[in-house]
Formats: structure tokens, sequence, C-alpha cells
């Protein structure tokens, strides 16, 4: 780790105690916070000299018109004290109208289960709006103090400094799934982020890219469906379906659009480019289920099913399904890691909240960390693949169970 570029505890404490005149409003701009951090390669570092002293400065200004509660929860130290029964545990993501997400309630429910908490759990729906979501963080947080538990999927990676800023503010414990902007990840002076974990998107584009030109026969045109462009698993599955293309020369990428994760999105863009491509289209490369579904339906409803092929990415159960089924021209996903996420990502919160673990003492890759790597799904393995929202086989023994590769950015 790179320490020298951090400022000290007590230099943040002077920030935070600096005098200022009550009757000038914070800057709704900056959203700055003293204890965020950006890490490259495997080290930890910050921004520099008078951008970082830049930063801290403004971070202490900005609170001075609510200095009451300042950011004494992100100087608490690493350690939660909370008694078990006291923890309210909060699930936070776009909806259970998606698939993926009831996997990721029934893990978190799991987890809630087995600690006795299951009056104390919540799931709150963004319903894919930022502000909606930040707004209902602030409101449990004002509710519920240093013992609530956050194991949130950020809408968009862009609102992470400021749900990280208001958890270190309350005293609270976050855990973060998929989305964090480049470089920005969990540091070792700041326990309350306590750890962020993700399923790296490359090998995921790109194994169910090669399994969907396999089908096609090595050649033909494709068109891709890509997520949020602002989510990194987004990036990262589309740059897996590139690497896939730069090795398959008979495969030619037509268009890429966003359907935003979206079914419904998913099916009118492909409604738009079966419009605009026709018969040029053999195949579609969806950033996840949702909109690999979408596609299918507007293949089906242009009478081509079967005849242009498909491949998804989450292993929704609806997407499992017609992948065994060889008439569907659903050719590939992936294993779920929903209900993993769910569980696993409120034990690690949980387990910082009541003292199990001092986040701040942890490894880097406790703090920043993929999922183990599941295989691609196809025609020949999806018999193997369970209901993606089981929960029978969670163990909430050891805490770093899911950790497979540290994220380095």
């Amino acid at each position: 780790m790179n320490e020298g570029n951090r400022p000290s505890s007590a230099h943040r404490k002077g920030l935070d105690t600096m005098k200022c005149n009550p009757s000038e409003p914070a800057h709704p701009a900056l959203p700055a916070h003293p204890t965020l951090r950006f890490r490259g390669g495997s080290r930890r570092r910050i921004l520099v000299g008078a951008v970082a002293a830049g930063a801290l400065v403004l971070a202490a200004l900005t609170g001075c018109a609510d200095s009451g509660s300042s950011s004494a929860g992100g100087d608490s130290g690493g350690k939660g004290t909370c008694k078990p029964e006291d923890v309210t545990l909060v699930q936070s993501g776009r909806g259970l109208e998606n698939e993926y997400y009831v996997s990721v309630d029934a893990g978190a429910k799991a987890f809630a289960a087995a600690k006795g908490l299951t009056g104390k759990y919540q799931w709150i729906a963004s319903d894919g709006d930022s502000s909606k979501q930040l707004s209902q963080i602030k409101s449990i947080l004002a509710n519920g103090g240093e013992c609530v538990v956050l194991n949130v999927d950020p809408n968009e990676a862009s609102i992470v400094p400021s749900i990280v800023k208001e958890v270190d503010n309350a005293g609270a414990w976050l855990v973060t799934q998929w989305n964090t902007p480049e470089g920005l990840l969990p540091a070792a002076d700041d326990p309350h982020w306590v750890a962020h974990m993700s399923v790296d998107g490359v090998p995921q584009g790109y194994d169910t890219a090669k399994a969907l030109f396999e089908s096609m026969g090595g050649k033909g045109s494709i068109v891709a469906l890509q997520g949020i462009l602002d989510n990194a698993p987004a990036q990262e599955r589309f740059k897996g379906l590139q690497k896939a293309l730069a090795e398959y020369p008979g495969i030619t990428l037509l268009e890429d659009q966003t359907a935003g994760w979206d079914r419904t999105k998913g099916q009118d863009v492909t409604q738009s480019l079966l419009t605009k491509y026709g018969d040029q289209i053999t195949g579609v490369w969806a950033a996840n289920d949702s909109m690999g579904l979408g596609a299918l339906a507007a293949i089906n409803g242009a009478g081509k099913t079967g005849k242009i092929k498909v491949s998804g990415i989450d292993g929704l159960k609806e997407a499992l399904d017609a992948v065994a089924d060889p008439t569907s021209g659903y050719v590939a996903t992936t294993q779920s890691t929903a209900v993993q996420q769910g569980a696993y990502g409120l034990n690690i919160g949980f387990a910082a909240a009541t003292g199990q673990i001092d986040p701040s003492a942890e490894s880097a890759d406790h703090r920043a960390f993929y999922l183990k790597p599941l295989p691609v799904i196809t025609a020949a393995n999806v018999a193997t693949v369970g209901n993606p929202a089981d929960t029978s086989t969670l163990d909430f023994t050891d805490v770093w169970a899911p950790v497979g590769q540290e994220i380095s950015q």
C-alpha cells in the first residue's frame, strides 16, 4: 500500500473543526468526501498534491452547514459495536420484476433468516432511478443510524461517492455490488465502506460470445445489446465481446446499442435493428438475459424463431429453459451469482457492524473482489445447473468464502 500521500486522521479531524460562516450554504455541486480513495494497480492511492488537499478543504467547508452530523462515523474506527439483534439489513437494487433481483432478494432473506433478523430485513427498489435510490438510502440512514447494514447495487457508478459519504456520516456499514467509478474502491482507513464485490465481466462477455459464434458456424453478422453504459459490468462484458470478435474474423458486428439491462427495451431495440438490417442479422449478443429474452421475443415475433441465435448473461431461469430447448435459438448464458451477492454481501457488512471483522485491517482482496468464476452455460451442461434462486448451499461460516480475484483498477 502507498500510505505516503494519505492525509492523517489528525489532518482530517482538523479540517472537521475548521470554523466557517454558518450563513453560507454548502455548495450543491461538491459531493467531495474526505475518506474516498482511488486505487491504482494493486496499490491504494489518492489524488495527490493540491487536488487532494483541495478536495479535503472543500469537503470540510461543504459540511459546515450541517456540522452537527459531520463525519464522526467515518472516523469512528474499524470494528463495529452493534449487537446482532440491533442490526437492520437493507438490500437495494432495481426492482423485483427482474428475475435476477428476485434471486438477490432470496439470498438476502436467507441470510437474514440465518441470523434471526427476518423482521429487520428490507428490500428497497430504485426502479432504475439514481436520485430515488440515494434518497431512499438517506432516509434509512436517518432513521437507523450506525447499525444499518446496506448491500447496494448502485443504479449508476456516479452515485457511489454520495452513497459512501452518507454511510460514513451515519457511521453505518456498506457493501457495494457491480458499479463504482473507475479507480474508486474501499480504502484501508475508511472501514464503513466495507467491501465492493462484482463478477469479472470480460470472461462472461467473451465466453458467451464464443458460444454464440460457434453456434453460427463461425460466420455471419450480429448486433449487440449493451447495458447501462456507465456501469462497469456493461463495459467489461462488451470488452469480452470485442475480444471474441477479434478471434472470429468471419463474424461481423453490424451495430451495438444500449437497452439499459431492460427486457422491454431489449425487445424494442431488437425490433428496430431487425427492421434496419433484415436477414443480415444471424446472431444477437446481449449483455444480460433480460435483454436477451427481449431480443428472443422480437425474433419470434418476426417469424425467425431458431434462425437467429441469441446469447445472454446472468443465468435467469427462463434463459436456462431456453438454452435447454434446441428449437429456441437461445444458445448460451452464464451461471447466476445473484443469491451469492445478496447473501454474502449482507454477511460481510453484518460481520463489520458487529465487530467480527475489522475492515481497515483486512487485505486488499477482501475489500474489493470478483466472485469466483463460473463456467458458461450451453446445451451441453445446462441440465447440471440448479434453480438460480436456490439458497440451500449457502454457508455463512466463512465471511470471505465468496472471494475470488482482487479487483485492481
